[in-house]
């Protein structure tokens, strides 16, 4: 289970779609949870199952979470 914090830039491994985190995971039964996620290069948001997100390498995450990531203007959660 990847360790998710809000912001984190991650990839879905079914398809390798770029997106980064906007909440926290919600249980959708006993055994399954799915994250907020916003599709990145677009304004779709989704709920992807934890189990499918890969977590980006450090250096690929925003400054304020230890990477070297500039986001352009208007990106969500830079500021």
């Amino acid at each position: 289970m990847p360790d998710l914090q809000l912001g984190n830039r991650v990839f879905h491994s079914s398809d390798g779609r770029p997106g980064f985190v906007i909440g926290k995971p919600e249980m959708a039964g006993w055994n399954r949870a799915l994250v907020p996620v916003v599709v990145e290069g677009t304004t779709r948001t989704e709920l992807w199952p934890l189990s499918r997100i890969v977590v980006r390498p450090d250096i690929d995450q925003c400054k304020k979470l230890g990477g070297e990531f500039k986001p352009p203007a208007g990106y969500p959660l830079n500021s």
